[in-house]
């Protein structure tokens, strides 16, 4: 059993969409896959856009953001399929997910207050499209192949923003209603992104979470690999498109890649990871449109020495606080109280009376804890600034001059904060 994952980024327009049957030709696997996908290009930021100006009662961009999506999966379906195989999936398309979609946004709409279940109820529409669009697709290839709703197999406590996966329904789920489908098919095509809780609403697992139910289905699975087709391809020392010299990396350990990904990688969901770590399922990042080169391997061998690896993380708030009077500032306090708000730290710098933290979340959650520390503490928060790190440094490396608001070198690493 195998688990592959294709991203929107992929499945961007009807080109990518054609070049799938050669992606799994070049995968050399004969034995049962899943196919994991994502929404269509950037259908998902759309229903997010659409969500929101429901929220806002702004009808003029609800009637464009809908007509925009459904013409962007129109003209990507005519450009694929025959005309005739067309019309009927555009037929299917409609009474499946389109009229529905509409309503679901009319119900937003009426609503008094946003509620996380009823966006979730939009945003699930992108991946339940295009894997339809990819079933159809696929089998007017002559595949022989499966569809499910992934909203069938994973199942979540609900939480928002981030659900955790709850195990035993989970896995009862997967050996009930996708197990016996590999007995007839050997590709069963299904969603990333997507899931339910016990009550059967729908969820999504956070923005970019497709890599993520991949590989959730990869350990449930017990799967003896799982494949992520990347439109960049393997993991590089640095962003290829920003940086024409960066190189690229043949094999990394679970926490090497980990660590990337926390610091700024984008070519991984950070929660990718954890579950093949704890099922030992290597991890192949592969390149969708040239899939014959060579993968990048992640499994748990620490594979060293590594060249020196360039990563940013954008868009962060810097927090500086100072302490007013002699006593000193709490530390330990302030990143556990961060940590309840949902807010994320990823660099951390100060002594007894000054602290800086360059973190990521809502400003209206940054405002309410800022609000409710004690009046000795002097807070300053600013946006947007950058999160740079360099891991492995070697001597060539050269440090930030004067645009660096703070500098730190730890073993292994180099960090620096400066302006967007």
């Amino acid at each position: 059993m195998w688990v592959m994952k294709v991203g929107g980024s992929c499945l961007r327009d009807a080109h990518g969409l054609r070049e799938l049957p050669r992606v799994l030709a070049q995968a050399g696997i004969q034995e049962p896959c899943l196919l994991v996908v994502s929404a269509f290009g950037k259908t998902t930021d759309r229903l997010h856009r659409l969500s929101e100006a429901a929220l806002q009662r702004d009808v003029e961009t609800i009637e464009q953001g809908y007509a925009a999506i459904v013409a962007f999966h129109k003209q990507l379906i005519e450009e694929a399929f025959p005309s005739e195989v067309a019309a009927r999936l555009e037929t299917t398309l409609y009474e499946r997910y389109w009229y529905p979609l509409r309503k679901r946004i009319e119900a937003l709409l009426e609503r008094a207050e946003a509620h996380p279940r009823g966006i979730d109820e939009i945003l699930v529409y992108g991946e339940l499209v295009s894997s339809t669009i990819v079933h159809a697709y696929l089998a007017h290839q002559g595949y022989e192949a499966d569809w499910i709703d992934a909203r069938r197999l994973l199942i979540t406590d609900g939480a928002y923003p981030i659900p955790s996966i709850l195990e035993g329904p989970t896995q009862a789920s997967i050996d009930a209603d996708l197990l016996p489908r590999f007995r007839r098919y050997s590709l069963v095509i299904t969603q990333g992104y997507i899931a339910s809780d016990l009550r059967r609403h729908s969820v999504t697992l956070g923005r970019e979470g497709s890599d993520y139910s991949a590989a959730l289905f990869s350990a449930y699975l017990r799967a003896q690999g799982m494949i992520a087709w990347k439109d960049v391809g393997r993991i590089y020392t640095a962003d290829p498109k920003k940086y024409p010299d960066a190189i690229p990396i043949t094999q990394l350990s679970y926490a090497q890649a980990a660590e990337m990904t926390f610091y700024g990688a984008k070519i991984l969901h950070p929660r990718t990871l954890r579950p093949l770590h704890l099922a030992r399922i290597p991890l192949y990042i592969r390149p969708y449109f040239d899939p014959q080169q060579e993968a990048t391997l992640i499994t748990e061998k620490d594979y060293t020495p590594l060249p020196p690896i360039r990563l940013e993380r954008r868009d962060l708030f810097l927090i500086e606080i100072e302490s007013l009077d002699l006593t000193p500032v709490p530390t330990g306090t302030i990143l556990h109280d961060l940590q309840d708000e949902g807010i994320d730290v990823y660099f951390s710098q100060g002594g007894v009376r000054q602290l800086a933290l360059a973190v990521q979340g809502p400003y209206k959650t940054l405002e309410r804890w800022k609000s409710a520390l004690p009046a000795y503490l002097k807070v300053q928060i600013q946006y947007p600034v950058t999160l740079h790190t360099i891991l492995y440094p070697n001597e060539s490396i050269p440090v930030p001059n004067g645009e660096a608001l703070y500098f730190q070198r730890l073993p292994n690493r180099i960090h620096w904060i400066a302006y967007a």
